[in-house]
């Protein structure tokens, strides 16, 4: 796309971020969000259509901290996708409207999350 642009926001500035989009009137749609580890960082990319273009914000934080702030008190259609990260990557959303698994069955151990560097296929996966 053309009008396209990358920006970081920093974990405690998402929110707001967010709200003045929502204010501004610019917001068009979220088209998606994903999230990946780099190193001992663990990073969500938002991917927002505006007025004014494609805009994609990226959120990081430390592997040892794995927290972000919801973004559905805002935006209530960010739920599923942040569910799916909180299961695969192990990313808290704080005050996600609903905080359940999504991906995971509910006899999956905690604290391991299948798309982090560190998680092995064991032979109890395949059966």
């Amino acid at each position: 796309m053309a009008n396209s642009q990358w920006i970081e926001v920093s974990p405690k500035e998402i929110r707001k971020w967010v709200s003045e989009l929502m204010d501004a009137g610019k917001f068009k749609l979220l088209s998606t969000m994903t999230g990946y580890q780099d190193g001992d960082k663990l990073n969500v990319l938002y991917h927002f259509f505006t007025t004014d273009g494609a805009v994609n914000v990226r959120v990081a934080t430390p592997l040892s901290e794995a927290k972000i702030p919801s973004i559905t008190p805002i935006l209530v259609g960010a739920v599923l996708y942040e569910r799916e990260i909180q299961d695969l990557l192990g990313i808290k959303f704080d005050d996600i409207v609903d905080g359940r698994r999504m991906i995971l069955p509910e006899q999956w151990p905690e604290g391991v999350y299948p798309l982090r560097k560190d998680y092995h296929v064991s032979k109890e996966a395949h059966k």
